[in-house]
């Protein structure tokens, strides 16, 4: 008999969901044309002002309502298969600001940085393999962007490039597993405003 894993469970559960929508036109909870001139604006706005921030102070964030927000982040057949891991500790923050090759010299100063890793293990097809697990960890990416404007924090994405010499290291370090695919790190914090004064 063969095992069917949480992401097989999740894709079944997509396209029930899916068939009673095409089917019966149930679209759940939402109610459409349901925002404001007001909400629309704010969304609007942030979308507007969103930007990759750099610089950062040395205040802590709040990263429980950007993790919500990833939960809430679509995905290729509601499989999830993209996760995110947390690095907030001095030492880790230190070593990625060397290893991360778009990171160099000022990923450490970020209060939180978000790993965005893929199982491959969600992936059962060969055809989307290559591309999928990019195309899910960038709605993430996206997502995350979105909620730290709104929240009023800083966030860059950093691509994942770190030299071949160092891969072996990074992987074991930060627990990146041979079914795993690293899709690059967030970095999150608050502005520098007093850096931003300066320019």
């Amino acid at each position: 008999m063969k095992t069917i894993d949480c992401y097989q469970k999740r894709y079944l559960a997509h396209q029930a969901r899916k068939a009673k929508v095409l089917y019966t036109n149930a679209f759940g909870k939402h109610d459409y044309k349901k925002y404001t001139k007001k909400e629309q604006d704010a969304f609007f706005t942030i979308l507007n002002n969103r930007s990759s921030q750099r610089t950062f102070n040395r205040e802590t964030v709040d990263l429980q309502p950007i993790l919500d927000a990833i939960d809430t982040a679509p995905s290729s057949c509601g499989r999830k298969g993209v996760f995110v891991k947390m690095v907030g500790d001095r030492d880790s923050k230190d070593l990625l600001s060397g290893l991360l090759v778009g990171g160099t010299g000022w990923v450490h100063r970020a209060d939180k940085l978000l790993l965005v890793i893929a199982d491959m293990d969600a992936y059962k097809n060969p055809v989307e393999r290559p591309n999928m697990p990019y195309l899910d960890a960038g709605v993430i990416i996206q997502t995350v962007y979105l909620a730290c404007e709104a929240m009023n924090y800083g966030c860059c994405f950093i691509n994942p490039n770190v030299r071949a010499s160092n891969r072996d290291f990074f992987n074991e370090r930060f627990g990146i597993k041979s079914n795993h695919l690293f899709c690059g790190v967030l970095a999150i914090g608050k502005f520098d405003l007093k850096h931003h004064n300066k320019l």
